[in-house]
């Protein structure tokens, strides 16, 4: 069997060398869609190990006929045309679902209260002021999660992983999910809410949800009108859940204290650099109010060597199947 591996820097020895007891692997550096279109044509490969910045179209498919597996780290799909795939035969091998498995990765979680904590103690304009040498205090009067309301909408791993770290913080928690399921049981402290009562409550938003098709603009003009005035938005989802538009359009005018994002919508096609026409971006160059970070949340070494371990042993437990 041929691999082609596109994320040859986060995969260490011992992934490797489990990977050669498939076949042969191209650890190849891409940077591009058109680079991955050129490697796909350059040789026959069956599988082929994904990594964001980079999309694997319907057209990079028709290319490759010969691909059967796609094996991606990762728990959202949109980098991947999924209906192609499934038409094709192709099987996807990802964390999407490995709910037991994924109870063990935190980093986007804790990334969120990283996002929380840097957004109202306004540590990004801190340390720039000291960089150029200033050493004041006045400028950057913060706040303290403390005694303030966290509303988490999307109740599940991370949603519940969020809440217990807010409550260390002494925080109240509100949350809210479309699946009644997720809300049984609650913790002591954790309280179930309707939508619309978390949105008037909350300081503070955090959105746990997937970056569905459903969920497309799900935080919608609408939505983020319904927000406290001076509340603060973050999201570590997916960056096609919030109405980007509606989102500059509450910041500029006051409404929103305040938003932390890791995502922006298409992201995950991004290879290395922002779009000059974002508009989010271009605010956060002149706001404070708004922080970005580039789709990190779940960039860090424990959870990367995890889960690259396990999508490997994944991949090589599927193959095992197919020969049965």
């Amino acid at each position: 069997m041929k691999i082609l591996h596109l994320e040859p820097r986060r995969y260490g020895k011992e992934v490797r060398e489990l990977l050669a007891s498939a076949g042969e692997v191209d650890y190849v550096e891409i940077s591009s869609d058109a680079e991955l279109l050129s490697a796909l044509l350059a040789r026959p490969y069956e599988a082929v190990f994904l990594r964001l910045g980079l999309s694997f179209t319907a057209e990079m498919m028709d290319a490759a006929p010969t691909v059967k597996y796609l094996v991606t780290p990762t728990t959202g799909l949109n980098h991947i045309d999924l209906e192609a795939a499934a038409e094709r035969g192709i099987q996807l091998i990802s964390l999407k679902g490995e709910t037991e498995y994924l109870q063990s990765i935190r980093s986007t979680s804790e990334h969120t209260i990283a996002l929380l904590l840097a957004l109202i103690r306004r540590l990004p304009a801190a340390v720039r002021a000291v960089e150029s040498g200033r050493w004041e205090r006045e400028p950057f009067l913060g706040r303290e999660l403390s005694g303030n309301t966290l509303g988490i909408i999307g109740y599940g791993r991370l949603g519940r992983l969020v809440a217990r770290y807010a409550q260390a913080f002494y925080m109240r928690v509100l949350v809210f999910d479309t699946d009644e399921r997720q809300l049984q049981n609650l913790p002591e402290g954790i309280e179930k809410s309707s939508l619309e009562n978390l949105l008037a409550q909350s300081d503070f938003v955090s959105l746990h949800i997937p970056g569905t098709a459903e969920n497309a603009n799900f935080m919608d003009a609408g939505k983020l009108a319904q927000m406290k005035p001076g509340a603060f938005l973050v999201n570590t989802s997916r960056g096609e859940v919030v109405c980007e538009e509606a989102l500059l359009e509450a910041l500029e005018s006051g409404h929103l204290g305040g938003a932390a994002l890791d995502v922006l919508k298409g992201d995950s096609s991004w290879s290395g650099r922002v779009p000059e026409e974002n508009p989010l971006w271009a605010f956060a160059k002149r706001d404070p109010r708004l922080i970005i970070t580039p789709h990190i949340g779940g960039y860090a070494l424990e959870s990367l060597d995890s889960t690259r371990m396990f999508v490997a042993r994944k991949f090589l437990g599927v193959l095992s199947d197919a020969m049965l």
